[in-house]
C-alpha cells in the first residue's frame, strides 16, 4: 500500500514546515513540475474565482486547504475536489474529458451563484 493513501486512510497529517504560510487552496497533479505556468490551469482556475498565487499544488491531500481541482490519474476517497478531471496531459488530446471539466465548472459556478448571488441580489 501507498505510504500517502495509509496515512491518508488513517487521517494522519504529514508535517509542514511552520514558516512556510498555508495557501488557502490546493490543486492535486500527479507531475513532479511546476503547474503555474500551464495556461488551462490558469484559465480553470479563473472561472472559478481562485487566483493562482493562493494556491498549493501538490501529489497528496494535506490538511488545511480547499480542494479546487484534483487532476490525477487514480482518484483517492474521499473526494472533496470542486472539479474533477484528467491529468492536464490528457485534457487537450481528449475533447470528452475537456468537455466533462468544463460541464463541472458550469455547474459549480450555478451552485455558487445560487447560494452567494441570488440571495445578495435581493438585498
Amino acid at each position: 500500500m501507498d505510504q500517502s493513501a495509509f496515512l491518508d486512510a488513517m487521517n494522519i497529517t504529514r508535517w509542514r514546515s511552520a514558516d512556510k504560510p498555508i495557501k488557502p487552496y490546493l490543486v492535486l497533479h500527479d507531475l513532479d513540475a511546476d503547474l503555474s505556468d500551464e495556461s488551462l490551469i490558469n484559465d480553470v482556475l479563473r472561472l472559478l474565482g481562485v487566483k493562482i498565487e493562493e494556491c498549493e499544488f501538490d501529489c497528496e491531500m494535506v490538511k488545511g486547504p480547499q480542494v479546487v481541482w484534483d487532476m490525477r490519474k487514480v482518484k483517492v476517497r474521499p473526494r472533496v475536489a470542486w472539479i474533477v478531471s484528467s491529468p492536464i496531459s490528457e485534457l487537450p488530446v481528449n475533447p470528452q474529458e475537456k468537455r466533462q471539466l468544463w460541464q463541472q465548472i458550469s455547474l459549480h459556478l450555478d451552485k455558487q451563484h445560487t447560494t452567494d448571488g441570488g440571495h445578495n441580489a435581493q438585498h
